[in-house]
């Protein structure tokens, strides 16, 4: 079968072996697969990895064959995957249902082989039934929009939280946008790309501010806050340098959520979050039930996200596209 590998130099498509069915996992033929930006991190060498490796953590399919200690009721189903597997489900962090925390676990396409592939084998505690009105391509976005609903799991929202600034308008900071709004906060939004912030507008967001044009984005957004800052500033960027006005555009015993590093080291003003009382969170992967039922009721909007689909076979041009397309939000991949 045809997968995408990573060589640590180079990513081709080559002929490996297929799965071959075990008792206790089903084979998932692959359908479609988002390529995120852990995946060009991993790439460009600032995310180490395994090597060889396939690439690939946001994707669907159908189960087209079961292992027989599986019920029967998994085959034929459309699923997605949860990113961690390996779980031993008795560790300190697993008795205590914090699965994506297990001391044995391994992110599918980060420590072992991902989806990028025509057919991969995994576990059914890992998979997500898929309701008939969620299309395939629509849910390669669950991983990341469980992820931004789990912004909200980990950082409590108070009263006096009113206003959200968002940094970086890529996929996840715009699936963010879309979690915030419903919750009611006022957003102001910062990017540089025009497209992003109209998107962010159509979401919810009340301020648009292009970081090229705005030579101090923390002074404008103590303009728009009265003086103080924003109660909560997101950084979904993914860009280290962006750290220092994350910290600085942030009201005094406001708080900080980091959702994306892609391994990079990252300054950061210790003192400043010191004396001022700012709270710091962060946050990775998150419910599942919840990022489905936002897909499946309508809140949650993700076709004007998808900027362009390549098949398996053009997977370096998938790559260099989400590279150098200085609007793109999400590439996906039709295996």
């Amino acid at each position: 079968m045809k997968a995408a590998v990573f060589d640590g130099k180079n990513i081709s498509i080559k002929l490996v072996e297929k799965p071959s069915i075990q008792n206790s996992k089903v084979i998932i033929q692959v359908k479609e697969v988002g390529i995120c930006g852990t995946d060009l991190a991993i790439i460009s060498g600032d995310l180490p990895t395994p090597i060889p490796i396939i690439l690939g953590h946001e994707f669907t399919g159908e189960i087209i064959e079961i292992g027989q200690n599986v019920e029967q009721s998994w085959l034929n189903k459309r699923v997605t995957s949860e990113i961690n597997s390996n779980i031993d489900f008795d560790c300190y962090y697993c008795k205590r249902g914090l699965y994506s925390q297990c001391v044995s676990r391994k992110a599918i396409g980060i420590d072992i082989d991902g989806a990028l592939v025509e057919y991969i084998a995994l576990a059914p505690y890992l998979l997500h039934e898929l309701p008939d009105s969620i299309t395939y391509e629509e849910a390669t976005f669950i991983e990341p929009l469980a992820a931004a609903y789990q912004t909200f799991e980990m950082m409590p929202i108070s009263k006096d939280d009113k206003i959200m600034a968002i940094f970086g308008l890529g996929k996840l900071g715009l699936l963010v946008t879309q979690v915030a709004s419903i919750k009611g906060l006022e957003l102001i939004v910062i990017d540089a790309s025009e497209k992003k912030l109209n998107l962010a507008k159509k979401f919810g967001a009340k301020y648009l501010i292009n970081r090229l044009s705005c030579e101090d984005i923390p002074k404008e957004i103590r303009n728009l806050t009265k003086g103080l800052g924003a109660d909560i500033v997101i950084d979904t960027s993914g860009n280290p340098d962006a750290l220092s006005d994350v910290v600085e555009s942030c009201r005094t015993r406001g708080k900080i959520h980091v959702k994306s590093t892609h391994g990079l080291e990252t300054p950061i003003n210790l003192t400043d979050i010191v004396v001022r009382e700012l709270t710091l969170y962060s946050s990775r992967c998150g419910p599942f039930e919840k990022a489905i039922g936002g897909l499946e009721s309508g809140k949650i909007s993700v076709k004007d996200l998808i900027s362009k689909k390549f098949k398996l076979d053009h997977i370096n041009e998938a790559f260099e596209s989400y590279k150098t397309d200085h609007d793109h939000i999400k590439t996906i991949v039709e295996i």
